[in-house]
């Protein structure tokens, strides 16, 4: 049996094929603290169902046709009643061969439900597996520069709920035996009943000037943290306005925050950044910015969907046997290719006698995950690189390329092969569409008030043309390339500066001067949350 490998390591399908449902914890927020067995369950799962606090860079690892449903609990907004969760997850587990993937904030098994869920699936007779997560204390205070415990300050750590969303507002806790204790305590959901939990503490023997911390949006790139003493901590958060969601510390280690905070002080931590795509993967931008510190929003939300079936696809796919090359630019075409060869009784034995040409190194790792290693693969785009790199092969005059691509979308690759003096078939395979499901402005993780706009491409322009962000005034625009800039000013938008070349890099390089001319604070800790934003399309 070929094992099948998740997030790199062979996974227990073989011994777990009776499991429909996979309780699995998500993090504190920051997708790169998901595991490695999270994160391949995603990729597989056919239904995902998750809490409101999940973040969209994590619900994006979701593949285009599985169903998500939102099935968030806010105490005092919208709420989902547990026992109709619990019954969504035994249905769904009851179509067949479905993968259900229960996605939890944090680890399902601390504050988060998880047992009652599993219970209700045993019950049920639902076979489901546990999938541990980062809970909340150890990556927001470690995101924060807080210790946990610390020789000579903490050698012990306490996990507590501090506001029950059953209409208990602290009452199932023994706030007296905790303010006795000297270890450090982590709070979970205290913000809103912070003013009533110091007073328990202080009152139960916890000195006034313990220090404390509340850390908002923690590993979120709008992650704040105020700190101070714990009889002053809930004025002090609502004077800067921290809300929910938030971790509470309380203990000698909140003291090291000033010390030891990392996450804050990036380079761009505390820019805003909304990113409209102009195709359905997270762009090299919006990553290396996210890197860099900057809170980032990709708008809008794209996916790949099959074209509508013109009649030259099975033309091509039976002419493969008389095919030189097949011209990959995407890896939505990888992708797409495989599904309509599969839909054929094809599979990698079909590119046997052909060769294969990448673009980009997404495209490249795509067919490498299929297992395939391109013959040519350009990094960039350059019509001029690619012929050179095909040369090395001889010449194309004559050569049959089939080249799978978007619907609609001319490509200046295929028209450069053609010129070469090749027979081109071009395969329309799959289009772009937007993904209308997402409320993605409205969601709570959703950026709010953007002040800049980057535009890395002309599509991407025409996408945020139209969006009220893009004429509030003291709005700057940003555009890669002189291109780019002259759509974006043909549509209406004021274009304030052009990078100086048109890469990750150049764009880097201009918003970090543009930060820097600023001249105002943008760290994320700040009280003040209006310094420089971005908004990157």
């Amino acid at each position: 049996m070929k094992a099948t490998i998740v997030g790199g390591e062979q996974s227990s399908e073989g011994r777990d094929h009776l499991a429909r449902v996979y309780l699995v914890g998500a993090g504190p927020g920051d997708p790169g603290l998901l595991t490695r067995r999270a994160a391949g369950l995603l990729r597989r799962a056919d239904v995902v169902v998750h809490d409101a606090l999940v973040g969209r860079a994590i619900l994006e690892l979701v593949a285009p046709d599985a169903e998500v449903i939102d099935v968030g609990k806010r105490c005092g907004g919208r709420h989902t009643r547990q026992g109709w969760i619990n019954d969504l997850l035994i249905e769904r587990s009851r179509s067949a061969a479905k993968i259900v993937v229960r996605l939890k904030g944090g680890d399902p098994f601390v504050f988060g439900r998880g047992g009652e869920e599993a219970l209700a699936l045993h019950e049920a007779g639902v076979p489901f597996r546990i999938v541990p997560g980062i809970t909340a204390a150890v990556g927001v205070s470690a995101y924060a520069g807080i210790p946990l415990t610390h020789r000579g300050l903490s050698s012990s750590v306490t996990f507590v709920t501090g506001h029950e969303c059953t209409g208990k507002r602290t009452d199932g806790v023994d706030w007296d035996a905790l303010g006795r204790l000297d270890g450090t305590l982590a709070i979970y959901m205290g913000v809103g009943a912070l003013a009533r939990i110091a007073g328990r503490l202080v009152a139960a023997g916890r000195s006034p000037s313990t220090p404390a911390a509340v850390i908002e949006w923690g590993t979120y790139a709008r992650q704040r943290t105020v700190t101070g003493p714990l009889a002053q901590i809930a004025a002090l958060a609502m004077a800067s306005g921290i809300g929910a969601p938030a971790l509470v510390v309380v203990g000698e280690v909140a003291a090291l925050h000033e010390r030891l905070s990392w996450f804050d002080q990036r380079p761009l931590s505390g820019v805003r950044i909304l990113v409209g795509r102009s195709r359905p993967q997270r762009s090299r931008i919006a990553a290396a910015l996210s890197h860099m510190g900057a809170d980032v929003l990709e708008h809008p939300i794209l996916r790949v969907a099959p074209a509508p079936r013109p009649a030259n696809v099975d033309a091509g796919f039976s002419t493969l046997s008389r095919t030189d090359w097949v011209v990959f630019t995407s890896s939505a075409a990888v992708s797409r290719f495989w599904v309509e060869a599969a839909d054929r009784g094809l599979d990698s034995r079909c590119l046997g006698a052909v060769r294969v040409a990448a673009f980009g190194q997404a495209t490249a790792d795509a067919l490498r995950s299929c297992g395939i290693v391109a013959d040519v693969h350009v990094r960039n785009f350059r019509p001029e690189r690619a012929l050179a790199e095909f040369a090395r092969f001889g010449p194309l005059s004559g050569k049959q390329v089939l080249f799978p691509r978007e619907a609609h979308l001319d490509s200046p690759i295929a028209a450069a092969i053609r010129a070469a003096g090749a027979r081109v078939e071009e395969l329309e395979i799959f289009r772009t569409v937007v993904d209308e499901t997402p409320d993605h402005f409205h969601r709570e993780d959703a950026l709010p008030h953007p002040d800049f706009i980057v535009l890395p491409s002309s599509s991407s322009a025409l996408a945020i043309a139209d969006l009220p962000e893009a004429s509030q005034p003291g709005i700057r625009v940003v555009a890669i390339g002189e291109r780019t800039a002259a759509t974006a000013r043909s549509h209406g938008l004021r274009v304030d500066a052009v990078a100086g070349r048109s890469t990750v890099e150049g764009i880097v390089r201009v918003i970090q001067d543009l930060v820097a001319e600023a001249e105002r604070p943008i760290r994320a800790d700040t009280a003040a949350m209006d310094g420089v934003r971005l908004v990157l399309a």
